[in-house]
């Protein structure tokens, strides 16, 4: 059984010389500092991303989490204030670099929870670099990609950008740093982005909402959010299980 902590940046070097690197899965959480509407903090993206990986690392006697990577790719947001970004080469070079000295310190199994939809390419680029080339198994985990658990939740809805799905589980995460008083001025555009000819135009998000939000704003609620992240959590505890036995 591990050390109670973990934290790997709490251990120290002796600590983790001692750690039983076959079996002990390392969780890295990534995400981004960028709008997130008028009620939700710009941290959001990394901090539901840190929350799943800390929970679910603290509930494993199987793993450890890494610190979080806060900035992803986000220029899109960046018409809103405080929104901060880096390119898609700089992201997918930095994740492959943590992810090699990983490898070099025996750590090849690896979850990777990622929080920000931008980040997805420069992720899934790394880690196939690192499962063919380095031969290590690291999952790369979106926890907005499971549509059929969260309609099952959300009666029907699909998750947006601050939306009524996303607020729920950064109210949930961190209530003290949700602006409830504001949810009833909220508008909202129907969908993410734009179209042109039925076809899907890659925009800024300036340019489709004025409030920066996207989707549903119907519903939002602490115990749905709640409800999700449990669930998020339990699934990734199997997946430590039969990781770790890989």
């Amino acid at each position: 059984m591990k050390d109670t902590k973990y934290l790997l940046h709490e251990l120290s070097w002796q600590d983790i010389s001692k750690i039983d690197k076959d079996k002990t899965i390392i969780i890295l959480p990534i995400g981004s500092t960028e709008q997130h509407g008028p009620q939700n903090p710009i941290g959001t993206d990394f901090l539901i991303a840190e929350h799943i990986a800390h929970k679910t690392a603290e509930r494993s006697d199987l793993a450890y989490c890494l610190p979080t990577i806060p900035i992803g790719v986000a220029s899109h947001h960046r018409n809103f204030p405080g929104t901060l970004w880096v390119s898609h080469e700089v992201l997918e070079e930095y994740v492959t670099e943590v992810l090699n000295s990983l490898h070099y310190h025996g750590f090849d199994k690896v979850i990777i929870i990622n929080g920000h939809g931008g980040n997805t390419s420069s992720i899934s680029n790394a880690v196939s670099y690192c499962n063919d080339v380095l031969e290590m198994t690291c999952i790369h985990f979106e926890w907005w990609q499971d549509s059929s658990l969260i309609e099952s939740i959300f009666d029907g809805q699909s998750c947006g950008h601050a939306d009524a799905v996303e607020t729920s589980v950064i109210f949930a995460a961190k209530p003290d740093l949700v602006q409830t008083d504001k949810f009833d001025s909220l508008t909202s555009a129907s969908k993410w982005g734009r179209e042109i000819g039925g076809m899907y135009l890659s925009s800024r998000t300036d340019q489709f909402t004025s409030s920066g939000i996207a989707g549903s704003l119907e519903g939002i609620s602490q115990e749905k959010g709640q409800k999700l992240l449990e669930m998020t959590i339990s699934i990734l505890e199997q997946a430590i299980k039969e990781i770790s036995k890989s």
